[in-house]
């Protein structure tokens, strides 16, 4: 089969095959019959975001023996390089797709007529040719799309040793395409590459856009929670990537954007399937990262509780404001003699308890001292005191990690007293409780931010044990995520972060407990 088949050849025998009418298809994904009649006859060529809708239609039809052979022949043929092995039909059409249209585009590009001029054989040596699939897009849109069909490529690929994707961040992001639906599928793109065992890695510089800042945190942190993210900020701005972003999926393709005028923001972009080419850009962005960047994350492994709790006490004694949102009420709101208490209830060793008492402590005081002239804010969900109150459950933060201890009703009386009086006390105390279906809030995390010093972010799994903990302490990125967060509290609704009725929410729930003595 020939391996230079043109999308409307590979379309037109893939509805012929499966016995699909244009005018279906141009129906299901929303386009008029005759744009897809010019696709067939090779009038007109797609552009790549129809993509996804295509092959996801086509894929709804059953196949018989005989049009998966067919289906499967297409797949092995239509692009010289071998495919990657995938039992997924959908993932086969997007394949057939994607590369034939990539030949369409390359066969339209030969038929540009260029000026002698440009046409002269320069006879460079040491030169390297490109692919002939390589080429110059013009709008951002293209570009967009571009990059997620090289990211859908991405997720297909089950060969490639060195997963590596490289984002650059540079904060200006054309809002009119990168709109909030576009970037939370550019998210879940790169959410599904890292289920395939790709490593991301974002090369930041942030100016003090609040509104980008804040579009920023809330794009990268479930990216964050999966602990396969890496980001680097720029230390030293160097010319180069002055009003410039590069998007690197290593092995794959690679796009390097600029603007073409002095008053544009990016439009263009090299757009290289070439290996070499792909490998030089991987290499820069390496180079551009050991030179010029700081790693700003730093991970905490299941090995590293001396130093990760000892970076916790050291953020609490220190003076500033403090914001955290959780899924349990902090250790620090639980009163000495009741950590105490419940922790020889644990099944922890001599040396794990007394470094639990050791931390508790420390943290404990440096709370309080902090309390009394900083302020304080927490975000909680409603869930916790369900929890708490009906299972009878309490989460408790130990050296060792989490430790479920039961509790009884009297005791969970008593520490919800204790919370009220920290309510009632501390006029710099500020709480909140949100409901779990906000789309604004991550299950499963602890976020604590210390004013101008630490951002700690811990991600739990189902059964409450942690999954990845890590600090970033640059000060541009700590106030972003202030910002952040305060964003979050505006969008709170005034009766959710009213300390009178979340005094009256806990009071209801004592009552409960009460009758339950009785």
């Amino acid at each position: 089969m020939n391996n230079d088949m043109t999308f409307g050849m590979c379309l037109k025998l893939i509805l012929t095959t499966f016995n699909i009418r244009m005018s279906q298809l141009a129906k299901a994904i929303n386009v008029d019959s005759s744009l897809v009649n010019r696709w067939v006859h090779e009038k007109r060529i797609p552009a790549y975001t129809y993509l996804d809708s295509i092959a996801g239609y086509l894929n709804k039809f059953p196949a018989n023996p005989m049009q998966l052979q067919i289906l499967g022949e297409l797949y092995k043929n239509v692009e010289r390089i071998p495919p990657p092995d995938t039992d997924s039909n959908i993932d086969k059409i997007y394949w057939i797709l994607h590369n034939s249209l990539n030949n369409s585009s390359r066969l339209q590009n030969k038929k540009i007529n260029f000026s002698n001029k440009e046409a002269v054989n320069l006879g460079l040596n040491n030169a390297i040719s490109l692919s002939n699939q390589d080429k110059l897009l013009y709008g951002i849109e293209n570009i967009y799309y571009a990059f997620l069909s090289l990211l859908s490529l991405a997720i297909l690929d089950t060969n490639n040793k060195n997963k590596k994707i490289y984002l650059s961040y540079h904060n200006n992001l054309d809002s009119l395409i990168f709109t909030d639906n576009n970037l939370n599928i550019l998210k879940q793109k790169l959410l599904e590459a890292i289920k395939n065992d790709w490593q991301i890695t974002f090369i930041l510089r942030l100016d003090s856009s609040i509104g980008s800042i804040i579009r920023f945190i809330h794009f990268v942190l479930p990216l964050i929670k999966t602990g396969k993210l890496k980001l680097f900020y720029l230390t030293n701005y160097e010319s180069f990537m002055t009003r410039k972003e590069l998007y690197i999926v290593s092995a794959i393709g690679a796009l390097s954007c600029f603007p073409s005028d002095s008053y544009s923001g990016i439009d263009c972009a090299f757009y290289l399937t070439n290996t070499s080419a792909i490998d030089v850009f991987t290499n820069y962005a390496d180079l551009l990262i050991a030179n010029n960047a700081n790693d700003i994350i730093k991970h905490y492994k299941s090995d590293m509780n001396g130093i990760y709790y000892s970076t916790l006490t050291e953020v609490s004694e220190k003076r500033g404001n403090q914001y955290s949102y959780n899924n349990s009420f902090s250790k620090l709101l639980l009163p000495e003699n009741m950590y105490l208490k419940f922790i020889n209830q644990t099944d922890l060793s001599e040396q794990e308890k007394e470094l639990s008492i050791y931390y508790y402590k420390k943290q404990y005081e440096g709370f309080y001292n902090n309390l009394h002239i900083h302020n304080f804010m927490d975000i909680y969900f409603i869930s916790i005191l369900d929890k708490l109150c009906e299972e009878k459950r309490l989460y408790l933060y130990t050296y060792a990690g989490i430790k479920i201890i039961t509790m009884e009703s009297q005791d969970i009386i008593d520490y919800l007293k204790y919370v009220i009086y920290i309510i009632k006390t501390y006029s710099t105390y500020q709480i909140a409780m949100v409901y779990h279906d906000s789309n604004d809030f991550i299950q499963n995390i602890t976020l604590l931010i210390k004013e101008r010093q630490l951002v700690l972010l811990e991600v739990f799994d189902t059964k409450r044990e942690s999954d990845v903990r890590l600090s970033i302490n640059d000060p541009v990125i700590v106030n972003a995520f202030v910002t952040y967060y305060n964003s979050l509290w505006q969008k709170i609704s005034p009766i959710n972060k009213d300390k009178q009725d979340i005094i009256l929410l806990i009071e209801e729930y004592i009552k409960v407990l009460y009758k339950e003595l009785q």
